[in-house]
Formats: structure tokens, C-alpha cells, sequence
């Protein structure tokens, strides 16, 4: 699903239009990227739990260059889905 048919989806269901919903989509993912950039999580009810953590500096191999390389501590997201969508999944 691509953001304009969220937006479309949104916009029937709440009555608004599409404008007011993409202004309404583009500052809630700017409030959860602020937000994990802080390094807090953020539980979302009826979806789940987005958290961010680092990665620590790992070796792993490169098979183009038949080499072992070191690759630098990075910042990742973590999902974890709610309970209810697990249920509804299976």
C-alpha cells in the first residue's frame, strides 16, 4: 500500500480532505522520527512498539572481495507488533 492510497483511505473514512490527511500523515511520522531520534520509544495501540537501538561494530564476510571486513556501530529501528495484530495474522 503506497502512502497515497493511505491517504485516500483515510480521507473517506474521516470525512477530511486529502490535503488536511497528508498534512495529518506528514507531521505524525515527523513527531515519531523526533521521537526515536531521542532514543524513547513509541507504543502505538493496536499496532505495536517502535524503538530504536545501536548496532555494535560487527566483522562479517564480503564475498565479492573474499574478505572479512569490519563494519561500524550503526542505529537501527526495532519493530514489535501488538498482540491484537499477531492474533489477527494467523
Amino acid at each position: 500500500m503506497t502512502d497515497l492510497e493511505i491517504i485516500k483511505n483515510l480521507s473517506s473514512r474521516l470525512g477530511k480532505s486529502r490535503v488536511e490527511i497528508k498534512q495529518l500523515l506528514k507531521n505524525s511520522t515527523k513527531i515519531i522520527r523526533d521521537t526515536l531520534d531521542k532514543d524513547i520509544g513509541i507504543t502505538i495501540p493496536g499496532l505495536g512498539t517502535f524503538s530504536s537501538y545501536f548496532k555494535k561494530k560487527r566483522k562479517t564476510f564480503n564475498p565479492y572481495h573474499n574478505k572479512f571486513m569490519l563494519l561500524p556501530p550503526k542505529r537501527t529501528i526495532r519493530f514489535h507488533p501488538g498482540f491484537s495484530i499477531k492474533n489477527e495474522l494467523k
